[in-house]
């Protein structure tokens, strides 16, 4: 009988970590779906999920406005929306993933890549200041985010598809 109170105390504890793993793990995709990004023109603070966070620290990075439309730093953006950014210094290309979606795009070109199927930007990502400056919104709508851009305030609010009244889409 001693001999199986510990071994019954070993599957209490084994179970009890499987049940707080799976709980972290359902908050962390609960946070992932509840993101919430906002951004100003010339602004290098940004907002994420309600705390401020510089958008390249050290370097003053900003977003702007070019041919009409909003273009921001990419890496901080899509990092923090839990994707990744891979930089081909060679081809100047930059690949976006975030879960199954792929996203490629080349410095001054308007060919861009969502899941390998070409589509056409009407801005092409550019760099400034040694920061390669995307077209957002093809970009977040590319992963299902939603964009809205609030021009009074010159505000670009990027969030989870849902989580936000999009009354007020624009294009960027």
């Amino acid at each position: 009988m001693k001999e199986i109170i510990p071994l019954l105390l070993s599957v209490c504890t084994v179970f009890s970590a499987f049940a707080v793993t799976g709980c972290a793990a359902e908050d962390d995709a609960e946070q992932l779906n509840n993101v919430e990004i906002v951004l100003h023109i010339g602004d290098p603070i940004m907002t994420v999920n309600g705390e401020e966070k510089e958008i390249d620290p050290g370097m003053g990075t900003a977003p702007v406005i070019m041919n009409d439309r909003t273009l921001l730093p990419v890496r901080a953006i899509v990092e923090e929306l839990g994707g990744r950014v891979e930089w081909d210094a060679v081809t100047s290309e930059v690949t976006l993933s975030y879960g199954d979606s792929v996203i490629s795009l080349t410095i001054e070109s308007t060919n861009a890549y969502l899941n390998g199927t070409l589509q056409t930007l009407d801005t092409a990502p550019v760099i400034i200041n040694e920061r390669t400056m995307f077209p957002i919104r093809f970009i977040a709508e590319g992963f299902d985010f939603d964009v809205v851009w609030d021009g009074d305030r010159q505000e670009v609010k990027i969030m989870k598809n849902g989580r936000t009244d999009v009354d007020n889409l624009s294009d960027m």
